[in-house]
């Protein structure tokens, strides 16, 4: 469980850095085209893994809400140290 919700939390760690706006407030340097397109499908790959890891077990339906509930969790966090950061400077 921990092992997918670290998957959902740097899938979308990786999808909020791969844009300027938010690479900016780290104080992180500028990505090549290619490079940002690197880190968002890298992004889309560690989502889709743990999804594939929770649908590895044979209940279908327990698993996706399990998933859903650990996107949002992972979602909330990446979105609060966002918004946090963004008021501090």
């Amino acid at each position: 469980m921990m092992l997918l919700w670290l998957l959902c939390l740097a899938g979308f760690s990786l999808l909020s850095l791969a844009m300027p706006r938010y690479r900016r407030l780290f104080g992180l340097r500028h990505l090549s085209a290619r490079t940002e397109r690197i880190w968002r499908l890298s992004g889309f790959a560690l989502l889709l893994l743990s999804l594939l890891l929770v649908l590895q077990r044979q209940q279908l339906a327990e698993d996706l809400v399990t998933w859903f509930g650990i996107l949002t969790m992972a979602a909330l966090l990446v979105a609060a140290v966002l918004a946090y950061r963004q008021r501090s400077n």
